[in-house]
This record gives C-alpha cells, structure tokens and sequence, in this order.
C-alpha cells in the first residue's frame, strides 16, 4: 500500500456507512445523453450488452445531483446519408431541453444555477455538445449555441474534424499516426472563444497529441469527462499520467468512466476503485469525477447498472480507502467547484 492509499485508509475509519449507503452524497455526472440515442436496432445485435436506456425522468425522482448532458457533435460519424451536423445540433438541443422540462429538471446556465438546483434538491443538467464537427469554420457557431444554453463543447468525437483528431474511432478503429494531426489552427481559435465565453472544453475523445496541445493554449481548466489511466491498461481512450498531471496542474477534471466491453475498460467496482487509487495517488482526488456516459456505452462494468447505482461507486471507494470526503468530492463536490472556475 502506498502512502497516499495508508493515509485515504486512516481517513475513512468511521466514515464508511455514508459513503456505503450514499447518505447525503451530492451525485453530479460528468457526462451522459437523453434516452434513445442509441438506435434500437443495435440492440437487436447478438451478444450485444447494451445497458436498458436510462429516463431522465428517472433522475429527477431519485433527486440525482445532476448531469452533463450532451447531443452529438459528429452524426456523420454514424450516419450514412449525410446531414449538416449544426443544423443537427441546433435540432437536438431543442429536443434535449424538452425532455429536461418533461422530467422536472433545470438548464442550469452557470455555477449558481447549480448550487441553488442543489439546495432545491431539483436536478440540474449542464449542457454540452461532444465533437466539434458542427464548428466546421464558423467559430461564431460557439456563441450561438452558448446562447442556447450550452456551456460545455468536446474538440472531438468519433471523427477528425477541423479542430483536432482522434486516436480512437466507431468500432475500435485505431487510427493511424499519420492521420493524427493535434490541435488545429482553428481549434486554438474555438478554444479561445469558449474561455472566453466561460465554455468548459471537454478532451475525451481526443487523441494525445490535441490534448497535449490544447493544454498549451488553453487559458482555462478543462475536462476529460469519460476516460480511465492507461498506464493500468493500453486502451487508446484512455490517457497515459502525462495528460492526466497536465490536466490537473491546470486545475481541471478527470472523469472516471465505468464503461466495460468486450474485455475493454473497468471490469467491476473493484477495478474501479483500483484505477481512481491510481489517478488520487498521481494528482489528487480533488481532480477526479464521474463521467458514466449513460445511455452512449454498450457496456458496462459488473455490478452497475446506470447512474442510479452511483452509491455502489461511493462504496466501492470506501472500501479502497477513500475518505467519506473524498468521495464525496468525487460523487460531484469537485465538479461544483471546477463548474465554478470556467462557467459564468
């Protein structure tokens, strides 16, 4: 055990049944979508683990913190008639809001929309666009759709685009060095464009080298809402101890993500534990969180569901020798305080 791990352990004794139970643990999920964004079709596949849809509904009932809750960026990624991916996200967006209004949750346009859903016990979802593809040269789209309420962009999804490129892609698709281009021109620009707005600029997704470069120019601290360390396992969606120290010596987040496929990801809440030690032990606790992508995975790791199973977490990291802060800190504390750092 290291130092670190023998100090989280002196700090949890007593501490346990609130972290076990969930107690009073503020829940915030670094990232997830609405219900029905994948096609049903998917499910139909043989062998295929694609968790049940989770309602936002079902969220608000259970009184869950709140959610980052994106629409896609990037559906030529997937699609195979071609759409144009702004006019796609304007659409989605609208949908998006709806579906918050129907379920009795709050756009929260800021930090102190936040901290007042949590006092109201209401959820509030932040929302946020993954892949940058609907930019396409138009930095100004950045301010429209910060108009419409959104307040956190990812560079990148499933496709290079005109900000930067991806190591990862549908279907496990490595994709070669040589289509690897970093940070673009342009994307310095979106970056630039979204501190200043107060947009948080979202990493996952990316390949090494654009993270390495927005770091650079970035003025404000950013995200990786959904990804784990690779130096416990060689995953190309995960991030090597380099980006995650970059990360947070810029004050910014490391979602942890429960996703697990095909021999791929956090098998169980064991592992999870094992790899939130590993990132807590490397930059702190106070940089980590918890991006679940609810309703985007085909899988999860054993033992949990959806977000509603979010205590299971808590427990988990208790048992690992997380303190009941810690965890808490986790839970959604430290994305409250880092929303509050780039969000006005």
């Amino acid at each position: 055990m290291s130092a670190a791990e023998q100090a989280r352990a002196d700090k949890s004794a007593g501490a346990g049944e609130k972290a076990r139970t969930g107690g009073t643990i503020f829940y915030f999920d670094a990232h997830g979508h609405r219900e029905g964004l994948l096609p049903k079709a998917l499910r139909l596949v043989p062998g295929n683990t694609i968790p049940e849809d989770l309602r936002l509904a079902d969220l608000a009932r259970a009184r869950l913190g709140g959610l980052v809750l994106c629409v896609l960026g990037d559906p030529n990624s997937f699609l195979p008639i071609k759409i144009d991916p702004y006019a796609n996200v304007l659409k989605r967006l609208k949908t998006a809001k709806s579906t918050v209004a129907e379920a009795g949750g709050i756009i929260a346009r800021g930090s102190g929309a936040l901290e007042a859903a949590r006092e109201k016990e209401t959820t509030a979802f932040l929302l946020g666009i993954e892949g940058g593809d609907f930019v396409g040269e138009r930095i100004d789209r950045i301010d429209a759709v910060f108009e419409e309420g959104v307040r956190l962009i990812g560079l990148v999804h499933y496709s290079r685009n005109k900000l930067g490129s991806i190591s990862y892609g549908w279907g496990g698709r490595v994709v070669p060095q040589a289509e690897r281009t970093g940070l673009t021109g342009l994307g310095k620009e979106a970056i630039a464009r979204a501190n200043k707005l107060g947009v948080i600029v979202d990493l996952a997704h990316a390949d090494d080298e654009t993270i390495r470069d927005a770091l650079a120019v970035s003025e404000a601290p950013m995200i990786c809402s959904h990804t784990g360390p690779r130096a416990l396992q060689a995953f190309p969606r995960y991030i090597p101890d380099e980006l995650i120290r970059g990360i947070a010596d810029g004050g910014g987040i490391i979602g942890l993500w429960p996703f697990f496929d095909k021999g791929v990801g956090v098998p169980d809440l064991a592992t999870f534990a094992e790899y939130a030690a590993y990132c807590a032990d490397l930059v702190g606790s106070e940089h980590l969180a918890i991006g679940s992508d609810c309703n985007g995975v085909p899988g999860y790791m054993s033992g949990y569901r959806n977000l509603l199973d979010a205590p299971k977490i808590s427990a988990a990291l208790e048992e690992r020798g997380f303190s009941a802060d810690e965890i808490a800190g986790i839970a959604g504390r430290n994305l409250l305080r880092f929303f509050g750092k780039v969000t006005r």
